[in-house]
């Protein structure tokens, strides 16, 4: 009896320890993937820190104050609101516009024209950011791209398009081309699972189709909108990988934002306690996002 005492009293510790240390995983997972590499950053950020002069000094929030009183880095954060606003909202207005052209067709038809509209709007999905900034970049090429061949075939010049000013606005098609089926896939899912009863009954009620969207499907569509606005943004802001392939920042620094600012500034120049403050300022905005998005999902919940 009391040896089965004490294997009952063996396996409830044994119990004990394996739930400690599952409980514990998450609190190290954090710790060593979040909060060490913010630590560091932000103590390196208070040092002038150049590997490439053997410099390693403490200078406080020199570095911020010299970052933020440079013209420099508020053109760059312009550039980095206006790639982030442009792509969020172009992607997110086709991708809802997309999905209710999708349902439609399936309301008007069948669900097969919904289905092969489906397949072809998430057909950019298919690509990987490297490969889509590659076959863009391509594209825009003065001399072997099919846009410059498409114009010179309708009488006009082939333009320089990845060395001129609109090389930032190609960047951000590429973008949207890339993103919009996922938005559009969030909403057509949120769309496919709406109650129809509401919906019926404003139809019933001599409701057109814009009051129904308006008063019906709007409101029943906000919560998957936000959700969908705000990984939108988060990724949108923290865009690196069409930016430096397609145009390295350039022409000039026309189409740097902070992402690319930081990653030059620390493995270019090697200056990493300017790249650190330089990063710690990038996160502000992706912070302030998170804490509305935490503020709405809450007001929600209430």
């Amino acid at each position: 009896m009391s040896h089965m005492a004490s294997s009952v009293a063996r396996t409830d510790r044994l119990g004990r320890y394996l739930l400690g240390a599952l409980l514990a995983l998450p609190f190290l997972y954090i710790a060593v993937f979040y909060a060490y590499p913010i630590y560091k950053v932000v103590s390196l950020s208070l040092r002038d820190f150049q590997i490439a002069y053997g410099i390693d000094d403490w200078v406080g929030l020199g570095n911020y104050a010299e970052l933020l009183s440079t013209p420099e880095t508020w053109y760059t954060l312009g550039r980095t609101l206006l790639y982030t606003a442009i792509c969020v909202g172009v992607s997110f207005g086709l991708g809802l516009g997309m999905a209710l052209l999708t349902v439609s067709l399936a309301d008007a038809f069948s669900e097969r024209f919904g289905r092969a509209f489906r397949h072809i709007a998430i057909a950019p999905m298919i690509f990987i950011p490297a490969a889509a900034g590659v076959m863009w970049a391509f594209a825009y090429t003065e001399h072997y791209g099919w846009v410059n061949h498409i114009l010179i075939a309708l009488g006009l010049q082939a333009y320089p398009w990845m060395v001129s000013d609109a090389a930032f606005f190609l960047v951000m098609v590429t973008d949207i081309w890339g993103w919009t089926p996922f938005i559009y896939l969030i909403l057509l899912a949120a769309l496919q699972s709406l109650p129809q009863e509401p919906i019926e009954a404003a139809r019933v009620d001599g409701a057109n189709a814009w009051q129904v969207f308006r008063h019906v499907t709007f409101p029943l569509l906000k919560p998957v909108m936000v959700i969908a606005l705000t990984i939108k943004t988060l990724d949108t802001y923290r865009a690196f990988d069409y930016l430096w392939i397609m145009t390295n920042g350039g022409p000039g620094t026309s189409s740097t934002t902070l992402n690319l600012a930081t990653y030059k500034t620390a493995f270019q120049n090697l200056d990493f306690g300017k790249a650190s403050a330089l990063a710690v300022i990038t996160m502000i905005f992706p912070l302030t996002v998170m804490i509305l998005f935490l503020a709405f999902r809450r007001r929600q919940a209430q």
